[in-house]
C-alpha cells in the first residue's frame, strides 16, 4: 500500500536530451577557434605584465601545456623574464573535423613578437638578435566539455604570414 502511494508521487523520468552539434560549420568552427586564441594571447600577455587572471594556462592542455609549463620553468631556472606583448597579425583556419560532436581544429595563426624581449637578472636585454620578428605556428584545438582547449603548437612556414 505505502508502495502504491509512493509511486503516484513518483517524479516522470526525465528526457533524454538530444546531443546539440558542436558547430554547424567549418566558420563557426574556426570563429570559436580564433576567439579562444585571442583570449589566450591576452591571458598570456597579461601574465607577461604581471597580472594572474585570467590564466593562461587555462586554455591549454596536453603538449601546449607541458610546453607552457616547461618554458615557464627553463625561464625561471635562468633568471630570465619575458617584457612586452605578443601580437596576434593573422588567424587562418586549416582543417575542421568532427563538428557534431568531437571537434578537431587546426588553424596557421601568425605572432608579431617584436614587441616581446627577453631580460635577465641585471634588466639586460638578452633576446636573440636573429629571431624571426613573426612567426607561424599550427595550432589545434579540441573540444573539452563545452570549452574548446588548445592542444597542440608547433611551427610553420612563416612564409605564410
Amino acid at each position: 500500500m505505502v508502495a502504491a502511494a509512493l509511486s503516484g508521487c513518483a517524479p516522470a523520468p526525465e528526457a533524454t536530451p538530444t546531443p546539440t552539434p558542436a558547430f554547424a560549420s567549418e566558420e563557426e568552427a574556426f570563429a570559436a577557434a580564433e576567439e579562444v586564441y585571442r583570449e589566450y594571447n591576452e591571458a598570456g600577455n597579461a601574465r607577461i605584465a604581471g597580472e594572474s587572471d585570467p590564466d593562461p594556462q587555462d586554455f591549454l592542455i596536453g603538449e601546449a601545456l607541458e610546453a607552457d609549463i616547461d618554458g615557464i620553468r627553463f625561464l625561471q631556472e635562468e633568471g630570465l623574464r619575458l617584457v612586452g606583448v605578443n601580437s596576434l597579425t593573422s588567424f587562418t583556419g586549416v582543417d575542421a573535423s568532427g563538428l557534431d560532436s568531437e571537434p578537431t581544429i587546426s588553424a596557421r595563426i601568425c605572432l608579431d613578437g617584436s614587441g616581446l624581449h627577453v631580460r635577465d637578472a641585471n634588466d639586460a636585454d638578452v633576446t636573440p638578435q636573429d629571431r624571426e620578428e613573426v612567426v607561424a605556428q599550427l595550432v589545434t584545438f579540441v573540444r573539452v566539455g563545452d570549452q574548446l582547449k588548445i592542444t597542440t603548437e608547433s611551427a610553420a612556414s612563416a612564409d605564410e604570414c
